[in-house]
Order: structure tokens, then sequence, then C-alpha cells
């Protein structure tokens, strides 16, 4: 019997396709003439434009000669090609299908067979790859162009009213007092302003967003929950929150709670509540309109020694971890790896404490003497609370939707299937239902916590001494706005890149994994 190639040479039923018509050839190469006579009319008129002006600006200058040279150069080479290319016969399956006759019947081969030859390559003008990478060359000579003239619109506008272009007024004083900012002085430069404003961001954001986490979660979990009023007014809080701005939500609690609030005054006439140990003078908390206090840890000595300690404690409970989870595998046993591992971690941490002499001791809050502020512990004031308050709980209406979302696109078999097997409510949440829902809202949960970062800028309205209150006090006071500006988006999108790239790390380790 015959080869492949010889039965489909000698018997196949193929039809070469003709080539080009003279007209379609002639109508291809005037569309290519077309755009290298208005590019090359376009290029001409820019670069006499800046030649007769005497413009001095070198980037300019190359961009002109660019569209000027090279890109009349690429089109006259296309054109010529495309006069080569489309004369080709284009190939024998360009159709898709051909008829094969075998001697005893006709049979229709597709275009993948590999009986029926290749189809002839398109002219360059009607490449799908040739046109997507023209396309996105195109895209980014537009972008490029673009944030060049704004850049050059920028500088020409700064140069008009006399602004430095420089970042050299970050060394300037800052002239003014942030709130709350012990040690920070008004002749302090303005660099260290913004550090303090950048510490507040990041305080403010981590609490925020461990407050909706939690709070979405057990919302979330609520809206679920077969008793009516649980399910009605975990509705109710979410709907209620989520249909409200989150600047309202943080000016409410502002006033509501603080400046108009029931808590008592913060001076030497009214003092702020506190709560005592019984049977001792040390607050454990001060409330007041203006601030509230609780204890913390004042560092003494070894502090640096005890932290690597701690790492190394650390160190040793993901090896525990490990173990059990490996003698799991192995024995079937139970492996309680929470246990061992925290238990462990504990331990070390403990007695390492113990064994330093203690570098930490507890600090107290108490009022000053003057009665006008809090000295010891760890003190806020009421603008932090407002913000971490107000946007913890506007992100957790939100957060709840995503938890309840993707507890519901779990398939009902799995807690059917945990129900059968005895276990509680809470367990078959802990061990069937929320490992599986936490996949499918992870995604949409670090948006959520995007969102929340970006809206710590809203603290300037209960007068939260934010990095955004930091640079619009110091453009007030004629420090000049657009570094300022730059400063801000750039210290915002690295935070939240590392938050999306943090929280995308641990996605990825919970996916299952196909084998």
């Amino acid at each position: 019997m015959s080869s492949t190639a010889e039965f489909a040479s000698t018997h196949a039923d193929l039809t070469a396709v003709p080539s080009a018509s003279p007209s379609r050839r002639v109508l291809a190469l005037l569309a290519d003439l077309l755009i290298l006579a208005l590019v090359g009319v376009i290029s001409v008129w820019q670069l006499g434009l800046r030649l007769l002006d005497d413009y001095s600006d070198i980037p300019e200058l190359a961009l002109a000669w660019v569209f000027a040279a090279a890109v009349p150069a690429a089109i006259v080479a296309i054109v010529v090609i495309d006069a080569v290319r489309i004369g080709q016969t284009p190939g024998m399956a360009a159709v898709g299908i051909r008829r094969l006759d075998d001697g005893s019947a006709n049979r229709v081969l597709p275009t993948g067979d590999p009986r029926v030859p290749e189809p002839g390559i398109p002219a360059l003008w009607r490449d799908v790859r040739v046109l997507r990478l023209a396309a996105q060359l195109l895209a980014v000579v537009v972008v490029v162009a673009l944030i060049r003239w704004m850049f050059h619109n920028l500088i020409v506008s700064m140069d008009e009213v006399g602004l430095p272009k420089g970042f050299d007024f970050l060394d300037s004083p800052y002239g003014v007092a942030l709130r709350d900012a012990h040690g920070f002085d008004v002749r302090d430069p303005v660099w260290k302003g913004l550090l303090i404003g950048l510490q507040n961001t990041v305080v403010a954001s981590v609490v925020g967003i461990f407050i909706a986490t939690v709070v979405g979660l057990f919302v979330g979990i609520a809206r679920l929950s077969s008793n009516w009023l649980v399910a009605k007014g975990a509705s109710l809080y979410v709907e209620s929150l989520r249909n409200i701005p989150p600047l309202v939500v943080i000016v409410f609690f502002g006033f509501a709670l603080f400046t108009f609030g029931p808590f008592p005054r913060f001076n030497p006439t009214s003092p702020p509540w506190q709560g005592t140990f019984f049977g001792s003078d040390s607050n454990w908390i001060i409330v007041s309109r203006d601030r509230w206090a609780i204890p913390s840890l004042a560092s003494e000595s070894n502090v640096g020694v005890f932290w690597l300690l701690v790492l190394a404690a650390a160190i040793i409970a993901v090896a525990v971890w490990q173990w059990r989870t490996r003698r799991n595998s192995a024995t079937g046993e139970p492996h309680h790896r929470v246990l061992w591992s925290v238990g462990v971690f504990a331990v070390i941490v403990v007695a390492c404490f113990a064994a330093l002499g203690g570098p930490y001791s507890w600090s107290w809050p108490a009022v000053s003497e003057n009665g006008r502020r809090v000295v010891g512990g760890f003190s806020t004031n009421s603008g932090y609370m407002a913000l971490t308050l107000g946007l913890g709980l506007y992100t957790a209406s939100f957060v709840a939707e995503i938890i309840r979302g993707s507890i519901l696109a779990v398939p009902k078999g799995q807690s059917e299937a945990a129900t059968s097997v005895a276990l509680k409510s809470s367990q078959r949440y802990r061990h069937v239902v929320l490992p599986q829902a936490q996949r499918i809202a992870i995604p949409p949960y670090i948006s959520e916590c995007a969102n929340l970062i970006k809206n710590t800028s809203l603290g300037l309205a209960v007068a939260y001494p934010d990095l955004f209150l930091v640079a619009v006090t110091a453009w007030g006071i004629n420090f000049p706005a657009p570094q300022l500006i730059l400063i801000i988006m750039i210290v915002y999108l690295t935070i939240n890149l590392i938050v999306s790239a943090l929280l995308n790390v641990y996605n990825r380790s919970i996916q299952l994994k196909e084998r």
C-alpha cells in the first residue's frame, strides 16, 4: 500500500486556491500607500514646526524624528512585503475542508488532517498576529505620548506660578503641630510629618481590616441562620450600612459617639471616666469624648534579644506543625497541630521572658496632674476611633455579602455529608464549609481591603492626622502640591500592592492543586 503522502498526492481531489485578483492587490497597495502618505505628512509637519520654532526639548525632537523617519520606513517595508506576498498562491486548504476520493467513497477531510496541505500565509495587513502587535505598539505610543504631554503641561504651569519642581522642600520645617504626635515639633522637617501620617494610615488600615473581617464573617454566617430574628437582623445591618456613603458613617461616629456623645469631657473640671482594677489604683481603661486609653507594654532591657528568641520560637512552632502533619498522615492519629504549635510557642516565649528578667513591663494609663492629658499606657484620640470603627463596620457589610455568597457557592452536598457524619453546626462550618468558601471569598476580599485602605483618607473629616491630612496641611501652607500628591499616590499604591501580594500568596496556597 502506498504511503500517506503518495495517497494524498495521487488520489486526493484537491484544487489550489487561485492567487489574489489584480484589483484586490491594487486595493491593498493603495491602502498601504495612503497610510504611508498620512503618516509622512503628519510627521514632516510636526518636525517642521519644532525646527522652525527652535524647539530645544530633546525628547520632543526625538519623538518627531521617529515619526518622520522610522515610522514611514516601516510603512514602506510593509508595502514592499505586501507587494510580494499578496501575489502568492495562498495555499490548498484555505476553505477548511477538501474532498478525498479513495476509490470507493468520497470523504470530507478537516483542515487539521495531515493529508491536507497547509494554507498560505496571509498578507501582513491581514495577519491577525501582526495586527495585534501593531495595536499594542500603538497603545504604548499613545500612552507614553499622553503622559509626556501631561508632564510637559505640568512643568510649564509650575514655571508660570513659580513653584519648585524638586523635593528639597521635604527638609524644610513643617511649621504646624500634629495631633497626638508625641515627640514631633513644628520645627521638624516635612518628611518626618509625612512619616507620622503614614504610620497613622497603616495603624488605621490594620485595625479597620481586622474589624471588617471579624464582623463581616459573623454577619455573613448570621444571614444564613435558620433563626428568623438573627437572619433579619444581619440583613438589616448589611442593607443599612452598605447603602450609606462611608464618609457619612465616619462623621456619624465622630459626632454622635464622641463630639456630642454620652462620654465625659477631658478637662480639669470634667475628668474622664476611669476604670480601675479591684483593690488597685491602676486604670485598665480611660474613656472620654476626646481620648481613650488602655494599658500597654513598655520596653525595658534585652528587647532585641527577646525578639530574636521569639523568632526562633516561631520557627520551632512551624517545625512542630509539620511534624504533627506528617505523623497524622503516617499513623492516622489526630494531629492537634494548633494545640501543639501554639503550646510550644507559648512555653518558649514565657521561658525566654522570665530568663531575660522581663524585657517588657506593664504601663498603666493615668490622668496627668494638670488633668488635660493621659500619661502611660496606650491612648488614642476620637478621630482614630471614629475612622477605624466607621470604616471597619462599613466594610464589614460588604465582607458579609462576600462570605454569604461564598458559602452558598459551596455545593450543598458538602453540608449534607458533614451532617450525615454527626458534625455539629459549628464543626460543619469550621471543617467543611468555610475552608472551601474561602477559596471563593479571597479575591473579592482583597478588593475590599484595598477600598478600606484608600478610604482611610476620609479621616480628614474627623481631624485624624493620616497621610492625606498631613499632606493637605502641608500644601495649605505653601508647600508644592504636585509633589505631595505624587507622594500620596505612590504610598497608597505601594501599601495596596503589598497587601494584595500577601493575600494573593495566601490565596494560591489554599487553592486545590490538580494532579
